[in-house]
């Protein structure tokens, strides 16, 4: 499979809930199969409830809550914030100055990310413009900047090296080049994205989320393409680095 070599694994996304969403089974898998996942999560989730007499402070420590706990049900061992409000997440310096940061921290072979660009064949809500963002933000991390000495000098003093990512996936739903069968982890999927009950809406009289409508279709359409129940599909962006990779063992 795909990724049976990577040993250390780091999801850059935007909202609580957007790991679980659109990486929950490969995730699963990877944990799986001995890998180190870790989360870096650019914004607060402040912003993502339905219910308008909340704080936002209210709001983002149930959402912390609510995340650390699908990330458990998932295997993921860490999960940073970068603190961004969401809704108003940019591609700034001082943003990719703090992903470079967690990739020399973790040191990842792989990273899974957002689609940098709408996807017009799919629903609105994956096009957010803050996954858009922070999936380029990411991007422009990886390269040049995280494995580049002269980015960025204020991490070295901080003890951060540089770093060489081998390979970034972004969810693909045409032209993916990376379907990966998630039939065996697909409950626990389902589990972990239940877990972020803020966003159910239950004050408003919305009902709770439902695994189904969402995105079961979804991940059954992939499954079909490689002869299995459920997948999930990205594409790979080749990685060009100033720095040789390490390949992965085998």
């Amino acid at each position: 499979m795909y990724f049976k070599d990577y040993r250390k694994v780091l999801v850059v996304f935007a909202h609580p809930d957007d790991a679980e969403g659109q990486f929950g089974g490969t995730i699963a898998r990877l944990v799986r199969q001995g890998a180190e996942v870790n989360y870096v999560c650019c914004t607060d989730g402040s912003r993502g409830g339905t219910d308008p007499s909340m704080t936002d402070a209210e709001l983002t420590a149930i959402r912390a809550a609510e995340q650390r706990a699908a990330a458990d049900l998932l295997g993921v061992k860490e999960v940073t914030y970068l603190g961004r409000k969401n809704g108003t997440l940019e591609v700034t310096t001082d943003l990719r100055r703090d992903i470079v940061r967690e990739i020399r921290r973790h040191k990842p072979e792989l990273i899974l990310t957002l689609s940098p660009f709408r996807v017009l064949d799919a629903p609105i809500g994956l096009s957010h413009a803050d996954h858009m963002n922070a999936a380029e933000a990411t991007l422009i991390a990886v390269y040049p900047e995280a494995d580049s000495p002269r980015a960025y000098p204020e991490l070295l003093d901080e003890g951060f090296e540089p770093h060489s990512v081998n390979d970034v996936w972004i969810p693909a739903v045409n032209g993916a080049d990376r379907i990966i069968d998630v039939t065996d982890t697909v409950e626990v999927k389902a589990r972990a994205w239940l877990c972020h009950k803020s966003q159910a809406g239950a004050k408003t009289g919305k009902p709770a989320w439902s695994f189904e409508p969402r995105m079961g279709a979804r991940m059954r359409a992939a499954g079909a393409k490689i002869g299995v129940a459920f997948a999930e599909s990205f594409r790979n962006i080749e990685i060009t680095s100033s720095v040789p990779a390490p390949s992965p063992q085998v």
